[in-house]
């Protein structure tokens, strides 16, 4: 019941940004929007996932997890709900803040909740809670444009997302009702007891931050650069879901077998190489077996996000080390990876280039290659 009250909060947390980019057509054509301020919306909600990443463990002592999570989940379903009103397309970016307070707080809790209840299962339930996660992206990748031609409005589509959020609220409530022993840190995590000085800690928030550059650029930019080469909007955007759906499957395999593999930075490596081969696919291929490529692309990219996401787990040693250290690496890992979609749409309006957008990307890629050479078996984040 935990870990199924746990995994219906996760599927929230990527549908109200994985759902903007397959209308960013129709928005574009209500607004005049750029395609920088179009990044925007997908940057204002992966910064406040990053900066409120610090706030989460004293939020969580001060109201107790149970409690935050009914915010984050409630902070969702407004976030939702107010991009229904389409005659005032400026709310879209109040909606981004409010989302990402929401997803900040929920993301911030998971870890550290699955550590505490669910000590004896950390790689079943991540591996869980992360396909989820990446179902939740999908369904909201492959399914807005399909939503919207049945309704008729591209704003009521993206509000369609809040009814999950309200289905998980009922349950998560359903579920939390009587938790106590759990429900607060025994520990308060100060900002200057983050693990700063640690180098696994840098290494995992290094990995993952390269890893969210190059998915929230992805996120933002692949059913938009699909349909300006040529493609319908409802097929990029089925395009799309491929490239989430692949998620959800990679998140169970890989997650697996990391951490059944002796030699498990040989299966990152081969996860990030082949995740920067299909980045420059999409960049000078794109008509190339496009749905191979972002299916590859979205296994191999979820999949190391996921091998990566378990470590937060093993590497600590308790809920209150669990809690620190997941604090920095998303700090770290969401304030810069915000940066992402906004210098991607920045590059897209100097150069008009999408070869250009996703081969730096792909540069990324092979630059978090580096940071896999710390991460060994058998060590702890205090």
């Amino acid at each position: 019941m935990v870990l199924t009250a746990v995994s219906l909060v996760a599927v929230n947390l990527r549908p109200v940004i994985s759902s903007l980019p397959t209308v960013a057509s129709d928005i574009v054509e209500t607004t005049g929007w750029s395609s920088a301020t179009l990044g925007v919306l997908t940057t204002i909600p992966v910064l406040c996932m990053g900066l409120f990443a610090l706030a989460v463990p004293a939020l969580a002592m001060h109201f107790g997890r149970k409690h935050l999570v009914i915010f984050a989940l409630i902070a969702l379903t407004a976030a939702t709900l107010l991009r229904a009103i389409e005659v005032v397309p400026e709310l879209l970016f109040l909606s981004a803040f409010l989302a990402g307070i929401g997803i900040a707080f929920a993301a911030g809790l998971i870890p550290g909740i699955v550590r505490e209840q669910l000590p004896h299962s950390i790689a079943r339930a991540t591996s869980t809670w992360t396909a989820a996660l990446a179902g939740g992206a999908a369904l909201g990748g492959a399914l807005t444009v399909p939503i919207a031609i049945w309704l008729g409005s591209w704003s009521l589509a993206l509000a369609f997302w809040a009814t999950p959020a309200i289905i998980a609220l009922v349950f998560w409530v359903i579920v939390e009702r009587n938790s106590s022993a759990h429900d607060r840190p025994t520990v308060i995590v100060r900002l200057r007891q983050l693990p700063w000085r640690n180098k696994i800690a840098w290494a995992l928030a290094l990995n993952m931050t390269c890893n969210s550059i190059i998915y929230y650029s992805s996120l933002a930019w692949i059913a938009p650069s699909y349909e300006a080469r040529g493609w319908t909007q409802e097929n990029a955007g089925w395009l799309f879901g491929l490239f989430t759906v692949s998620q959800v499957v990679a998140a169970f395999i890989l997650a697996g077998m990391a951490v059944r593999m002796k030699r498990r930075r040989t299966l990152f490596v081969f996860a990030i190489g082949l995740a920067s081969i299909s980045l420059f696919a999409i960049a000078w291929l794109p008509d190339f077996a496009p749905w191979l490529t972002l299916l590859v692309f979205g296994f191999v990219l979820s999949g190391g996000f996921a091998m990566t996401l378990g470590l937060l787990s093993e590497y600590s040693k308790d809920s209150a080390s669990a809690a620190r250290l997941t604090a920095m690496v998303f700090f770290i890992t969401y304030t810069i990876a915000a940066a992402g979609p906004l210098i991607a749409g920045a590059l897209l309006d100097f150069f008009d280039s999408w070869s250009l957008v996703f081969t730096v990307l792909g540069v990324v890629a092979l630059l978090q290659l580096l940071t896999v050479i710390p991460l060994r078996r058998g060590v702890h984040v205090d």
